[in-house]
């Protein structure tokens, strides 16, 4: 983000006006030029490169970046080495969900990643968005942004794309390589470039018929991890 001192050629107007981390979560158009918005994008932008950074067995480091990095109200996840997030700040991530490798958040607007959510390698979340039919105010570098949702339990297939304004709710499933530009309901799944729903989970499809006899549907959580048990 450029250091420029701005010079006003526009009578009353001053674009620090219209340049605060408010203006940005309030989803009206803003230019992202205010001393404020720098520094919050260079600390995250130096946090983030530890975190890229640090040696993958360091789980304690690495949890510690995080909770510098995201909001305070995000919860115990793991976020695979490298990721991208632009503010930090803004987004909210629950408890155990799981972000695979290469993730990009655009957080202008508030991201929330529910609870037990799954996001496959090389998805991108992107709440901001610029002029689409009026090239003047975008070359002027007006831009706007519209917070995203993701629901407890939820999955995101790999290199899924996620557009401005979107909620996708609990349970749901996005195919791989799907654009999602619109919200979609819970326990749908959902795919294709723009994502559709394209059926809704049927006990005639559960996969546990494929599973060998006497082994649980609960998996992991079926499991006693061994820091667990007292000696």
């Amino acid at each position: 983000m450029s250091n420029a001192v701005f010079r006003i050629v526009h009578m009353n107007f001053d674009p620090l006006n219209h340049s605060t981390l408010n203006d940005l979560r309030r989803q009206k158009w803003h230019l992202p030029v205010s001393a404020e918005i720098r520094e919050q994008t260079e600390r995250t932008a130096e946090l983030v490169y530890d975190y890229n950074h640090t040696r993958p067995s360091d789980s304690k480091r690495l949890k510690q970046l995080l909770m510098h990095i995201l909001s305070p109200q995000s919860e115990d996840c793991t976020i695979k080495q490298p990721m991208t997030i632009e503010y930090g700040c803004n987004t909210t991530v629950g408890k155990d969900a799981f972000i695979n490798y290469n993730v990009t958040i655009l957080d202008t607007a508030e991201v929330t990643i529910g609870a037990h959510a799954m996001i496959g390698p090389n998805c991108q979340l992107v709440t901001v968005t610029h002029p689409v039919d009026d090239a003047e105010m975008r070359a002027g570098g007006w831009e706007i942004a519209h917070p995203i949702a993701i629901g407890d339990h939820t999955w995101l297939g790999a290199g899924v794309i996620v557009l401005p304004g979107v909620s996708i709710g609990q349970h749901a499933v996005i195919g791989a390589g799907s654009i999602v530009s619109k919200d979609i309901p819970d326990y749908a799944i959902a795919m294709g470039q723009p994502a559709r729903v394209v059926r809704m989970p049927s006990e005639a499809s559960y996969e546990r018929s494929e599973l060998a006899a006497g082994l649980p549907i609960q998996g992991l959580k079926s499991a006693v991890r061994t820091d667990d048990v007292t000696q």
